[in-house]
């Protein structure tokens, strides 16, 4: 046990003598929260207008945003020429909704924006029921060939 102590005494000495000092260890600095992020002041010379409907990919809660269609979409709080333009959130019927409301795998319509640094901008924010997507109807080539061939024909003869 003595023979255990003597080694521990002379570690501590050996390192104290090569500069190695036996400091505690010190918690970490806390991450530092980030702020909602909202659009304060834009000129929309720069910007160009767009019109998403697409489904919400994530929503950022600590940060104040949506990503949908791969933009952010940032809230927006502007005066311009006396008025004041302020993002609307809107469920499915238009009535007026919270952006906590808002939640990831939704179908939204944004309206706004695109800001030159790739966010957008957005003046309304609404819900919407999920679009239809237009099914193509599959046609061989050989029979849109008859078909042209067809229609040439008749055309000809006349």
């Amino acid at each position: 046990m003595i023979r255990h102590i003597v080694h521990f005494g002379f570690g501590l000495m050996v390192l104290a003598v090569i500069g190695l000092p036996a400091n505690p260890a010190w918690p970490a600095e806390p991450l530092a929260k980030e702020t909602a992020i909202s659009v304060k002041r834009i000129d929309f010379d720069e910007c160009e207008s767009v019109d998403i409907r697409a489904k919400i990919m994530d929503v950022r809660p600590d940060r104040g945003t949506l990503v949908v269609a791969e933009r952010e979409i940032r809230d927006m709080d502007v005066e311009e020429g006396g008025r004041r333009i302020k993002t609307t959130y809107q469920s499915i019927d238009g009535k007026p909704e919270s952006r906590t409301a808002f939640r990831e795998g939704q179908y939204v319509r944004v309206k706004g924006v695109l800001h030159p640094d790739g966010y957008v901008a957005a003046f309304s924010v609404q819900k919407i029921e999920k679009p239809v997507e237009k099914k193509m109807k599959y046609k061989p080539v050989a029979a849109s060939q008859k078909a042209s061939r067809k229609a040439s024909a008749s055309a000809a003869a006349r």
